[in-house]
């Protein structure tokens, strides 16, 4: 049982981790939609701050991955699911807000992003998450092994799998529309 309630804490601290990088990406992208007047790379992003406005735009996506990670949580099924998101939300979000903070600062911006970009200039952002969608695969998969002990069932290779086209669609989709588009992002 005291085994048990260490993996709960470790899945909760993972979870908090996340959720603090949904802050700090929301911040992020506040600093450039409110006070630079760019339009974010991020279709889903866009739309909900044409939508709500640039404050509770932000706001929506911070409370919607946070329901998202409760719900995935809470629910036995869903454990393997939440490990995944955590893992790609935390490579992909504090990513985003370190380079939203550099820029914004007028520091060398996008580290990460120039590296593909400079690789594949039309579709650096799907072959970034891609990475990022292999990363988390990988730790998901330690995690399970060696922190939970629980062997993948097909519901978690079904929903992982799911997951892992939408958001690597949600990004080529991103790219398409609003990155090569031409038109005035921070991406």
């Amino acid at each position: 049982m005291l085994e048990l309630i260490k993996e709960e804490q470790k899945l909760f601290i993972l979870n908090l981790v996340t959720i603090f990088s949904f802050c700090l990406y929301a911040y992020g992208i506040y600093l450039h939609v409110a006070i630079r007047g760019l339009v974010w790379g991020n279709m889903a992003i866009d739309l909900s701050i044409q939508i709500l406005g640039p404050v509770f735009g932000v706001v929506m996506v911070v409370v919607l991955g946070c329901i998202i990670l409760f719900i995935s949580f809470y629910i036995d099924q869903f454990r393997a699911t939440n490990v995944f998101l955590c893992w790609f939300w935390i490579f992909s979000l504090y990513q985003c807000a370190i380079n939203s903070f550099l820029a914004f600062n007028g520091l060398p911006n996008e580290p990460i992003n120039q590296f593909f970009k400079w690789l594949f200039p039309t579709l650096w952002y799907p072959i970034k998450e891609i990475c990022f969608v292999l990363i988390a695969l990988l730790l998901t998969y330690v995690f399970q092994k060696k922190i939970v002990k629980k062997e993948f069932d097909k519901l978690d290779i079904f929903l992982i799998t799911i997951l892992s086209v939408g958001l690597i669609l949600a990004t080529l989709m991103s790219q398409l529309f609003l990155i090569n588009a031409n038109i005035l992002t921070y991406s």
